[in-house]
């Protein structure tokens, strides 16, 4: 796999710039100093274009905010017999955790956790799984072949966790694009091109619909370890908590894939919004921006030296990013959910298609 991190748009002066340049007081952007692409975005520049955060259930963020089609009780359950279905009994903290003598041979290593003779069963009734043995080889073997080249000494390398979690994603026949088959995207922010190159995008099953993403995915790649760990507040009641006003949130953590997410907005498969994931290593979350029309219009045509953020009627009008606890996906209980977030969304897919297949 050829390294994007070489094509990214990249330049460290020009976040410097306009970091000193928000952090000096002033409130008025130059066209030199507004960056050309999102991986130089900064909070300064969110702060700008009035993005509010909050913490939520990670299947409410996919079901009630994303919601690419609505879903019955029905299809409900039938997400609940895959994820039981699916329930591996593979168990671990980190890759580290695994010995790489134990990976081969790789028919053994994958016997060890691999589906019961009941859960075969159930894997082959389910037309939602119909993918999943055959992509589970390729998991193994990724995996395995990961585990078997490490080396104690270094660490494993960004690309790998990158290609392992995008296996992951194809056992639910979910469709991806990565590199080098992804473009630079071109979108206007502020009255100037802003530029995004994603690491990885969940797409629909024909890519040349005009509106085929369902998920922009971050790769992190240079944040310290401490961004992605299991966050220290639990969600109560799946209610959502505006984490604005409730706990300190690291917004420079989020302020490249906030700007990946604004340039990605015009391509998403939903109106108003668009699905992200963010991946460290194998921790997990998965997030929603959402921005009403009016907003994003406003947001498009700001002058980039209007003074102040954006002028916005209402609060109700802010972009909100939605955002979801961490999960491992090494570790059984936290895959249960992830699976089932992954399934929800392949399902919405399913039937999104299908309704949009019988209006031609």
């Amino acid at each position: 796999m050829s390294n994007p991190e070489n094509e990214k748009c990249s330049s460290s002066s020009a976040e410097s710039d306009l970091s000193d340049v928000l952090k000096r007081g002033s409130s008025t952007l130059c066209e030199e100093h507004l960056p050309k692409c999102s991986s130089d975005w900064n909070c300064h520049l969110v702060n700008k274009l009035c993005v509010r955060y909050k913490l939520e259930d990670i299947i409410r963020i996919i079901w009630s905010e994303w919601r690419l089609f609505h879903l019955d009780e029905d299809d409900r359950l039938e997400v609940e017999r895959c994820v039981n279905a699916c329930d591996l009994k593979l168990n671990y903290e980190s890759l580290q955790d695994i010995a790489p003598n134990t990976t081969t041979p790789i028919d053994e290593f994958a016997e060890t956790w691999g589906p019961t003779q009941r859960q075969l069963r159930l894997i082959q009734a389910e037309p939602l799984l119909d993918k999943f043995l055959f992509k589970l080889d390729e998991f193994n073997y990724c995996l395995a072949q990961i585990v078997a080249e490490s080396d104690p000494d270094m660490e494993i390398s960004e690309w790998k966790y990158q290609c392992l979690f995008e296996k992951l994603l194809h056992l639910f026949g979910i469709y991806t694009w990565s590199p080098p088959f992804i473009s630079t995207k071109k979108s206007q922010i502020m009255g100037r091109t802003m530029t995004s190159k994603a690491d990885l995008l969940c797409c629909s099953s024909d890519p040349a619909v005009q509106r085929p993403i369902l998920s922009v995915c971050e790769v992190k790649k240079t944040l310290p370890e401490e961004v992605c760990q299991p966050p220290a507040k639990k969600l109560r009641n799946s209610s959502s908590v505006d984490t604005a006003n409730s706990y300190n949130v690291d917004k420079n953590t989020w302020s490249k894939h906030i700007g990946d997410l604004f340039v990605y907005l015009d391509k998403s498969s939903v109106n108003e919004g668009i699905l992200g994931i963010t991946v460290k290593k194998t921790w997990v979350q998965v997030t929603f921006l959402k921005v009403k029309d009016p907003c994003l219009e406003k947001i498009r045509n700001m002058p980039v030296n209007s003074p102040g953020s954006v002028k916005l009627d209402d609060d109700d009008e802010h972009p909100v990013l939605y955002y979801s606890e961490c999960y491992n996906f090494l570790k059984q209980s936290d895959r249960k959910i992830l699976f089932k977030a992954f399934l929800t969304i392949r399902l919405m897919q399913e039937r999104f298609e299908a309704g949009r297949a019988s209006t031609r």
